[in-house]
């Protein structure tokens, strides 16, 4: 099956590629859409040209392009929550000058979450990184404005309500996970601004929402220029960036010492512009089981113009501080019950740069680079023996990515990718410290999109390969009893991973489109992964398939169906079974099970201007299945079942902001008592309901302020995601935003 998949997935790409290309004479024009009081850009507004049937929608930086043959136009842009503009234009531009338009607040309307711009197929986007529109019901974006309503002061926590989102929350080394659809090993993938990172879990919980404009999260597979893993989801973030003078400050302080502190400086100088950020949060954690935290996050970007066609985009995030972990509750395994570990300090350089060509013809060609480097020291103080141990979490990466975006003709793009990486941990990492870990990485994809009248097809495909210089990291937590004498990997390739997707979007009306996608490859487990019987486990392969449904309306409420269906052979997961190190340390072991999982969600938002409010909802109902003697049965370690719901009002300066969260129930047994689980079986996890509320007023000033009041687990639920690890309960905080 794999290898006739392959040779279609060829036979597609090489039929996309051949079909005739035609072209006109056409003259392309570019825009920016901002918002009128802040400068901030627009994202998704909509631009049509009248009497022509064309129109685009603006990116994440506000931007637009769109492709006419000389005259005279009429262009109209509109918006949720802003009034409508309409502007006469002469094309070709004088002096091919960009066009900037500033829309103005509609008091009436308040933008809702999962806001994603309507597409028309008569226009392109010819975005180098964009994703297939194929997966685009299994997208969900967020804003800065909704981070702020969430009260979300860490990337991780603006997460908490997309639609399938799974958040586990623990004490150990990684803090968090976040998962969708329950589909994890490997997690989704990160990027910054479209530029990929490796090993960014850990710093997901550490990153300051404050410095995002968006976050896009593609809940699908289809996302092959995203990253190297977008079999499981790849999470996009967009940094702020500024057309004008801004300034910024919030505070705010709570229960247990949790405090956050930002400040921001934007602008913009002739053809430079750039944002500055310093952020500060902390908390003395739960009381009586650690957890206190010292986070500051600074950040700084700059967007430089060097000429029409050529730009330098940059930044730098530097975090540090220190961080306890969270102490486990009966019936915790006794030997994390004894032991108090944090990283202090703890650090972590993130830094990248891109060079974005554009041609004549509307391609684009853009080098990107990379440097990320973290450092944590790692305290383990054995509360029994009442001895202290250490050792250095330390890693390094850098990376060049080359993507060249093609327009083959008005309804055809090529786009094509290289990435290099280098990633080195000097003494091991995390779960498997102890000796060097040195992996080059490569990979190369190429993807198509062509358009048939109202149907689109796109259809991709990646290698992924690389060598290993070193790898020691067999020791899960240190050098276990029984793999001590396991010789490192020295000199040796990488196996090689392969990923392909093709599918296909259809316009069924104005307001409402079909989407298709099919997407498949080979997952590798993680290095230094073994199975109980000491070997490496086998490559997962993945298949996984998109149905969707998305309806927009003029008014921009929206409604997305989706059902989706993912088989996975040779699943990579944990057995449940562990070995103890010489040193106490626990060390887990992976499996291989075929596994599958299908299901529906279910996502709307819908404005009510005549209630100055709008509501959001979403819901996940999927079935969990994995091998277990011979046959299918239920995968009782996913949750059935993930609900979230919000009402958001906005009149008169006032603003209501209410959220809720309901995960299924669900079973794991990971970290508790082996003793416990023999007398009371599988330990329970999940069937919770949580509700947050942040409200505030706006004294509408030269200089607007805000004051505000959250409220964290109204209902005090002591849920848990992770066994021995129940959350702290409610939690009260106020706070003050300038802008």
């Amino acid at each position: 099956m794999t290898k006739r998949f392959l040779v279609l997935t060829v036979i597609w790409l090489a039929c996309l590629l051949t079909l005739p290309a035609y072209s006109q004479q056409l003259i392309s024009i570019k825009g920016k859409i901002y918002d009128s009081e802040t400068g901030d850009p627009i994202v998704g507004a909509n631009i049509l040209v009248g009497g022509t049937g064309k129109g685009a929608s603006s990116n994440r930086e506000g931007e637009f392009e769109l492709k006419l043959s000389a005259g005279e136009y009429k262009l109209k842009i509109t918006s949720v929550g802003f009034s409508a503009k309409e502007i006469k234009v002469n094309v070709p531009l004088a002096n091919n000058k960009i066009l900037r338009m500033a829309l103005v607040h509609k008091k009436e309307e308040i933008e809702g979450v999962d806001v994603f711009g309507n597409f028309i197929l008569s226009d392109r986007d010819t975005a180098i990184n964009r994703i297939s529109l194929s997966v685009l019901p299994a997208v969900t974006q967020i804003s800065a404005s909704d981070i702020e309503k969430q009260g979300a002061v860490t990337l991780t926590d603006a997460l908490k309500y997309v639609p399938g989102g799974w958040t586990e929350t623990r004490g150990r080394k990684s803090k968090q996970f976040f998962s969708v659809r329950g589909q994890k090993y490997p997690y989704p993938d990160y990027s910054i601004n479209g530029i990929w990172q490796k090993e960014f879990e850990e710093t997901a919980y550490f990153l300051s929402a404050l410095n995002i404009e968006s976050v896009e999260i593609v809940r699908s597979s289809s996302a092959l220029l995203k990253g190297l893993s977008g079999l499981t989801g790849v999470i996009d973030v967009k940094t702020k960036k500024v057309e004008r003078e801004t300034v910024s400050l919030l505070t705010k302080y709570g229960e247990n010492n949790n405090y956050v502190a930002n400040l921001q400086y934007g602008n913009k100088i002739q053809d430079i512009s750039f944002n500055t950020s310093a952020a500060f949060t902390g908390t003395d954690g739960i009381p009586g089981r650690g957890g206190k935290e010292r986070i500051s996050n600074f950040h700084g970007n700059v967007d430089w113009a060097l000429t029409r066609k050529l730009s330098l985009e940059a930044g730098v995030t530097y975090i540090t501080g220190l961080r306890e972990f969270v102490g486990i509750v009966e019936p915790g395994n006794s030997k994390i019950l004894n032991q108090e570990e944090s990283f202090d300090p703890l650090k972590s350089l993130v830094t990248y740069a891109k060079l974005n060509y554009i041609g004549n013809s509307g391609s684009q060609t853009e080098l990107q680079v990379n440097y990320t480097f973290r450092d944590a020291k790692y305290l383990n103080y054995n509360k029994q023996n009442e001895t202290t141990s250490s050792h250095n979490d330390e890693d390094w990466e850098y990376g060049f990515n080359f993507l060249h975006s093609q327009p083959l003709s008005s309804s055809n793009t090529l786009r094509v990718g290289a990435l290099y990486n280098h990633w080195v941990a000097p003494d091991g990492k995390r779960y498997y410290a102890g000796r060097r870990c040195d992996v080059q990485t490569v990979s190369g994809v190429i993807a198509d999109e062509h358009k048939f009248g109202r149907l689109l097809l796109d259809a991709g495909f990646r290698l992924i390969g690389g060598h290993i210089n070193e790898w020691g990291g067999f020791g899960i937590e240190g050098s276990a009893s029984g793999l001590q004498k396991v010789e490192p990997i020295i000199d040796e390739p990488l196996p090689v991973e392969w990923q392909s997707a093709m599918g296909g979007s259809y316009i069924l009306s104005k307001s409402s489109s079909l989407h298709y996608s099919f997407s498949g490859g080979t997952i590798a487990p993680r290095k230094g992964s073994l199975n109980e019987q000491g070997d490496i486990p086998q490559n997962e392969i993945r298949l996984q398939h998109d149905l969707g449904l998305r309806i927009r309306s003029q008014k921009q409420n929206e409604v997305k169906l989706s059902a989706f269906y993912t088989q996975r052979n040779n699943a990579i997961g944990l057995s449940g079974e562990t070995i103890t190190s010489e040193n106490d340390l626990i060390v887990e072991l992976y499996e291989n099970r075929d596994k599958r999982s299908y299901g529906l969600e279910l996502a709307m938002n819908q404005n009510i201007p005549v209630l100055h409010s709008s509501v959001f909802a979403n819901t996940t109902f999927m079935k969990n299945e994995r091998k277990v003697d011979n046959k299918m049965s239920d995968d009782e370690e996913l949750p059935n079942v993930i609900l979230n719901a919000g009402y958001l009002y906005q009149y008169s300066g006032v603003d209501l902001n209410l959220f809720v969260h309901y995960t299924g129930k669900y079973s794991n047994n990971r970290f508790v008592n082996p003793a416990w689980v023999a007398e009371n079986g599988d330990y329970q996890l999940g069937d919770f309901v949580t509700a947050d509320l942040n409200c505030g007023y706006t004294v509408s000033r030269k200089i607007p302020i805000r004051i505000f009041v959250e409220v964290k687990n109204i209902f005090d639920v002591r849920y848990e995601t992770v066994a021995g690890y129940p959350d702290l309960g409610r939690l009260f905080q106020a706070g003050i935003r300038l802008n």
